[in-house]
Order: structure tokens, then sequence, then C-alpha cells
């Protein structure tokens, strides 16, 4: 009895130990973060073309064309979106202003989006980028840019694109992570509803790498597609993989399909729930 109490408090610690060094180690969160952070500017600015930003809003939504800014427009959180379709390529301008704003889905932000297109999202051989000015997600300030390119239909007949991030994240503690990824978005449901933006759904795949300032990194590798809903804000399914400098592999579970705002991490065997 002595024994097996001996063994289990072993097993206590062990585990204890691991969630500790989990904790300190964030490359999982932060890639989730990252990840999340620039996939949003997507869905932003797909929305603020529309006018109808309902997740990403605090206050209410104020379009206008370049040049033109509103007389207390930045009152109550409002967000600016300005247009420019004369200009080559054509533009669209999401500023939350210099201030923190709670938005619809919980998250603060301040600061712009500013995204160039040469096409519609939708039209293969499209354009799109993303460059975060001044912009920050819960106090994370994020830089650098994303490209999206529309690679036309894929064998099942479904739109497809080329994602390229070469950016940064300075988080809260001001650590810096220098992140770059290669991923491939493929639209799997909606894309037949054009009307509808909150029945997208998407499959993502592709490799990433990070380079922390302190010292260290990680690489990322899907090894299930990771399934994004438009409507939930948040990966529902998929698997990741995460190697961090000179420490075991984290694999990273998306679940089931159901959107709980969560995903588990198992290292060295242990699972461990992230929300």
């Amino acid at each position: 009895m002595k024994k097996l109490l001996f063994l289990s408090v072993i097993a206590f610690s062990f585990t204890s130990c691991l969630k500790n060094r989990l904790k300190k180690d964030q490359s999982a969160l932060v890639n989730y973060k990252i990840e999340t952070a620039f996939d949003e500017m997507t869905n932003i600015s797909d929305q603020a073309i529309t006018g109808n930003m309902v997740y990403y809003k605090s206050g209410q939504i104020i379009v206008t064309e370049p040049g033109f800014k509103p007389a207390n427009s930045k009152a109550d959180c409002n967000v600016i979106i300005t247009i420019d379709t004369t200009s080559s390529p054509k533009s669209v301008t999401v500023d939350y202003g210099s201030s923190n704003c709670t938005c619809n889905d919980g998250k603060t932000r301040r600061g712009k989006i500013v995204t160039t297109f040469t096409g519609q999202y939708i039209a293969p051989g499209t354009v799109i980028t993303h460059t975060p000015v001044d912009y920050y997600v819960n106090d994370v300030k994020f830089e650098g840019t994303k490209t999206v390119q529309n690679m036309g239909l894929n064998s099942n007949g479904q739109p497809y694109f080329n994602v390229q991030i070469d950016g940064s994240a300075t988080l809260e503690s001001g650590e810096v992570v220098d992140y770059t990824s290669t991923r491939v978005r493929t639209w799997t449901t909606g894309f037949n509803t054009l009307l509808n933006r909150f029945d997208d759904e998407y499959d993502i795949t592709g490799t990433a790498e990070a380079s922390f300032s302190s010292g260290g990194g990680y690489t990322g590798n899907t090894t299930s597609p990771i399934h994004v809903k438009v409507g939930c804000g948040f990966p529902v399914s998929g698997t990741l993989e995460i190697t961090p400098t000179d420490k075991p592999v984290r694999i990273i579970n998306y679940g089931d399909g159901t959107c709980d705002y969560s995903f588990t991490v198992t290292v060295s065997g242990y699972t461990f729930t992230i929300n």
C-alpha cells in the first residue's frame, strides 16, 4: 500500500511538473494567438467591405471614403471603415482607434488593418494583402503582412487559397515572436451562398516557424486539416504538431467539431485542456 501511494505521489508530481513546464512553454498558446489574429484579419476585411461586422465591432460602423472623416466618429468605440475602389490596387481600411475597445467576440482591439486587393475574393488570381498598423488584440501587438492568393478550384470543385504570413507578435510580457507560415486554405462550405458570410467553413493545412526574442522557438505542422467555422470564430477540429526547440512535440487537438472555444495539448503522453 505504501509503495502504491509512493508511486501515485511520484506520478502526480511528474504530472504537476509537466503542467508547470507546459505553462512556461507558451508555444501552443502563442501559435494559436498569432494564427487566430491573422485569420481574423481576413474575416474582418471581408465583413468590412459589406459594412457588416457582427463579431468584430464594438460601437457603430461608419463607412467613409478616402480623405473624409466624420466628426466625433470615434465616440463610443465606433469602427471607421474607409473603402477606396478607385486606386490600384483597391483598399479597405478598418480603424478601431488608438484605445482598446471590447468587440462583440469578447476581444479588445485597437489600431488599423489595411487591406489591398486586386479583385474579388472569389475571383481566381486575386491577391489580397493584409497589413496591421499599430494593431493590438488583447494587448498583443501584431505586425507584418498576410498575403492570400485565390488559386481557383481544387479537384473537388472547392475554391482554395495560398496563404503566406510574414509577421511578428509582441506579447504582453514584451517578448517578441517572429513568425512565418505557409498554408493552403480550402473553402469547404458556403461558397455557393455568398450573401451569407456566417455559414462559411474552411480547412487549413500547412507549416509554420517561430522564434522568440529571448531565445528558442518552434515549428508547426498540421497533421489533419484545421477546420474553421466563420460563425464560430474558433477552430473546431483538426490536429497540429508543435515542436519547440529542444523539447518534446506538442500535439494540438481542436476537438470534434463543437464550437467550445478550447483545445487540448498532449505532451509526453499527458493531455491538458486550454480554454
